[in-house]
């Protein structure tokens, strides 16, 4: 049997090929630079000017350079940032806590590493990090033996009404713009239980506050209408989170008025930091004072503006977001 070969110039050409195909687009984009540095070089251009024109280092063009008369085009193609030497498990009775990982991971699907680490050090006196057990986990779900936690995605949003998504960039510079609105839930007398609504501004730390019996968006469109009275400046816009009570009449209330309503995104407390903290404040110094007396809602609400007076008045303000 005869066997033909085709000339040694088709193979290195072949190969060539198959480099600029493998290489894709960033090796040809390195190239195209190797090749203008080397063009301005020759027009008489220094290195530091030709470094500024193409954005790149002097470093890192010679190690371009040196990559594609080695290797060609496929010397330019990006090259994996993987550790050549990796961690590995290294724990003592590796088997035995592996084995104990995975059957309280089992027990509890959505426990993480970090509940796992400790009741194995409370409960079996294993000796283990975090980090540890998660890379046990990992390698467990990695061979499919346990399964992925997976948390509940809420519910978002459909805007498709008068209120838009909330704008970490929008201003704040001026009293009134960005409001933070939230309810929180009090209880004060035994089997008694309130909503107290409150409203931060940003740029003075005012807070208007006022409690209801529950907390619906009629009821937030009541609060809208005291807020409104009640501000010593105009309400620019307002932000709220996504609870229902500020949807349907409180976003019709807000859009009759002309206030623009941003919505917070989903497990995002932070960006309402300002009222949660007036919440917190309001729990500590007024609802968990104690106090003999027994106030229906009329008396709650004379307390309430009392209290929201001295804060706006008289307590000084040490706190900012």
């Amino acid at each position: 049997m005869q066997i033909g070969y085709l000339p040694l110039s088709f193979y290195r050409l072949n190969r060539l090929a198959n480099n600029i195909v493998d290489a894709g687009d960033v090796a040809s984009k390195r190239l195209e630079i190797i090749k203008k540095w080397q063009g301005l070089k020759k027009s008489g251009a220094k290195d530091d000017a030709i470094a500024t024109a193409l954005g790149i280092s002097r470093a890192t063009f010679y190690r371009y350079q040196r990559a594609f008369k080695k290797d060609k085009l496929l010397g330019l193609k990006p090259q994996s940032t993987r550790p050549h030497k990796v961690r590995q498990l290294r724990t003592k009775r590796t088997l035995e806590n592996i084995s104990l990982a995975r059957q309280i991971r089992e027990a509890n699907p959505t426990y993480s590493k970090f509940k796992i680490a400790e009741i194995m050090r409370r409960d079996e006196g294993v000796q283990i990090s975090e980090s540890t057990v998660g890379r046990i986990l990992k390698k467990l779900m990695d061979k499919k033996l346990i399964k992925r936690a997976t948390a509940l995605k809420p519910k978002r949003r459909v805007f498709n009404g008068y209120a838009q998504k909330w704008n970490i960039k929008a201003d704040r510079s001026e009293p009134g713009k960005m409001i933070q609105v939230n309810h929180m839930t009090v209880h004060l007398n035994p089997g008694t239980t309130y909503k107290q609504f409150q409203a931060w501004d940003p740029k003075t730390k005012t807070i208007i506050a006022a409690v209801y019996r529950n907390a619906d968006s009629s009821t937030a469109a009541k609060f809208l209408e005291h807020l409104l009275t009640s501000l010593p400046f105009k309400a620019q816009s307002i932000q709220v989170d996504g609870g229902s009570e500020f949807m349907d009449k409180f976003e019709e209330a807000c859009k009759a008025k002309d206030i623009p309503l941003f919505v917070l995104p989903p497990r995002s407390p932070k960006y309402n930091g300002g009222v949660e903290r007036g919440n917190r404040i309001f729990r500590e110094e007024f609802y968990n004072i104690k106090t003999n007396d027994v106030w229906n809602l009329t008396q709650l609400r004379i307390k309430l503006a009392e209290a929201v007076k001295i804060y706006n008045t008289y307590r000084p303000q040490q706190f900012s977001f």
